[in-house]
This record gives structure tokens, sequence and C-alpha cells, in this order.
């Protein structure tokens, strides 16, 4: 996996730590990968491009859980 820095507010921080905390999540890593991938899913997965394809890691990560870096 590759590591990224983002800037994000202190909500989104704050909501994040929430689902963590709550159990949704394992981690802040994991709740934005998963937001990315239903992100993607939703707004280009339908059209009929074939510009780009976002790599299949539901499969390779169905089973692990994610911690921070």
């Amino acid at each position: 996996m590759n590591l990224i820095s983002i800037r994000l507010p202190s909500e989104f921080v704050e909501i994040l730590d929430e689902m963590v905390l709550q159990g949704k999540y394992a981690s802040r890593s994991e709740a934005i990968r998963l937001a990315l991938r239903d992100f993607y899913k939703e707004h280009y997965a339908t059209k009929q491009s074939t510009d780009f394809r976002f790599p299949n890691v539901e499969f390779a990560y169905s089973n692990v859980i994610f911690e921070d870096d």
C-alpha cells in the first residue's frame, strides 16, 4: 500500500474518530479507503467508461483489519 497525506477539516477527523470508537471501522485509514471505494463505485463504476478501472481491493482485503501506519 502507498502512504499519502491529506488535510481534512477538524470536523471530518472527529467524525472518523467517532466511527472508529464505535467499532464501525478498525482505523481512520480503513474508513477513508472504504469511503473512496464507495465513492468510486457510485460515481464512476456505473458509467461505461474504460478510461480508468479501480483496482479490485475488496477481495484482497476482505478479511483484513487495517491499522493506521
